[in-house]
């Protein structure tokens, strides 16, 4: 059964487009809906093999979601984009980059339809290549108010970004963080050049208490 709650991004491409699509360069303020996602937990430092174990073990267990989703939807079907929230118990050790404090959580939204029994059903089809892996979680994950940027180029250049971020521009909007840092990645990095890559930067907001 469908979760009437939760937004359909394949049938509402205005609230996908205002969520996955925010200018580039200049922060913006947007309200994101419940979404369901497939997701993962990771443990120590987000580094980059840990990262991409994670990934693997995630669309190996929504392959058969994929595949159904491709079948329903035809040309009209897109890879979701991979997500990564991160936080720490002390959120001053996110900005300050202590990634040893750092925990973080992979996930891929999924089609409204794909609810928690369906995720269980496409792992248990992959169970074969998952072995002993973490098992996947189906989770809603509502947001809320955010203040976004679509960064466009390499990842040396975020710290910069995230400093005006929790230095400059949330302190001027009377804005401070509410939740997990949020990062999306809107392409496949195997294929993109380093300096063409897009990437999402998301913070749910409160106003400063």
């Amino acid at each position: 059964m469908v979760d009437e709650a939760l937004i359909d991004l394949t049938q509402d491409r205005a609230t996908l487009r205002r969520v996955y699509a925010p200018p580039a360069g200049d922060f913006s303020r947007v309200d994101v809906p419940r979404l369901p996602f497939a997701t993962l937990d990771g443990e120590g430092p987000p580094e980059q093999t840990s990262i991409e174990a994670a990934v693997k073990v995630l669309y190996t267990a929504i392959y058969a979601i994929r595949r159904e989703a491709r079948k329903l939807m035809g040309k009209s079907f897109v890879e979701p984009p991979v997500e990564i929230l991160y936080w720490a118990d002390d959120m001053r050790d996110l900005a300050a980059g202590n990634r040893e404090k750092w925990q973080w959580r992979v996930q891929i939204t999924l089609p409204v339809w794909a609810d928690a029994q369906k995720l269980k059903d496409s792992a248990a089809e992959a169970r074969h290549e998952l072995g002993d892996e973490p098992a996947v979680r189906w989770e809603v994950l509502a947001e809320g108010e955010c203040v976004q940027v679509l960064h466009v180029g390499e990842t040396d250049d975020l710290p910069e970004i995230l400093a005006g971020l929790y230095g400059d521009h949330l302190p001027e909007q009377g804005l401070e963080a509410d939740g997990p840092y949020h990062e999306i990645y809107l392409d496949d990095w195997s294929r993109v050049a380093p300096q063409r890559r897009k990437i999402i930067l998301r913070q749910p907001v409160r106003p400063t208490q």
